[in-house]
Parts: C-alpha cells; structure tokens; sequence
C-alpha cells in the first residue's frame, strides 16, 4: 500500500485502525490533519468499520494513534519504549497523509471484510521489532 520505506508499518497501522470500533488521534494543532474529514472519508467507504474518530490536543510533535479494542501506534517522534504500538518513524505530517491514503485505499478495497484485499502481508502476524530494526 506505501510507497515510502515506512510503507509496511503505515499499512499495518491502517488494518488496525480500519479493524477497530473507534479510533482517538492525539497531537499538536490536530486541526492541520483534517481528521473528521478522514473519519466521513472512512465512514462513506466503509460504513460499518469506524464509529468514529475523536481528536485531542496533546503536546507532543507525535501523533498518537489509540484504538478501541487493540494497539494503535505512533506517527514520528522518539521511538517508544515498549513495543505495543506500531512506530512510524519520520516527519508526521508526510506519514499522516500517507497513512489516510493508506486507510482510504483499505476501505475502498472493502478491509476488512475482504479475503486477500490488504495483500499478502496482512495475512501474517505483524513483527514490531522486526520493523523498528528496519526503520531505524
């Protein structure tokens, strides 16, 4: 789905998203990243999937992803200390607009009701440390 090196990691970090019932993105200036537009994008592809997306202010240059029902992960910044959320290294804003891309191309494709719609990756378990060696 990505085209960037971080391509993997923003498409795992879509699936999650588009398989869980609701959805909290945290950063600074949330406004800049147009998320209710996102969730109506979403929402118009893929009824059934998100109940919704709330927006916080949070202080960090990090965007937050935190998922009902599951981890979410992280779009740039520090490398977390645990290995729960999937990491996103990189300038947040470049990766967010892939990230939308990426959930957008994943709803349109009917994930994740779908067989086989989100590749082959997506049939595997997702490796975080795998990915973090990756993109470090």
């Amino acid at each position: 789905m990505g085209s960037s090196k971080q391509g993997a990691a923003i498409s795992e970090l879509a699936r999650r998203t588009l398989r869980s019932s609701g959805i909290t993105v945290r950063t600074k200036d949330v406004e800049r990243l147009r998320i209710d537009s996102l969730s109506v994008l979403i929402s118009d592809l893929a009824p059934s999937v998100i109940s919704g997306a709330i927006a916080e202010e949070a202080d960090e240059g990090t965007i937050a992803i935190v998922l009902e029902g599951g981890p979410g992960g992280f779009i740039g910044g520090p490398e977390p200390r645990t290995l729960d959320g999937v990491w996103i290294p990189g300038n947040p804003e470049e990766l967010w607009e892939e990230f939308g891309s990426s959930v957008l191309d994943l709803a349109a494709a009917g994930y994740p009701g779908c067989i086989g719609c989100a590749g082959p990756a997506a049939e595997l378990p997702w490796d975080e440390e795998a990915s973090r060696s990756r993109l470090r």
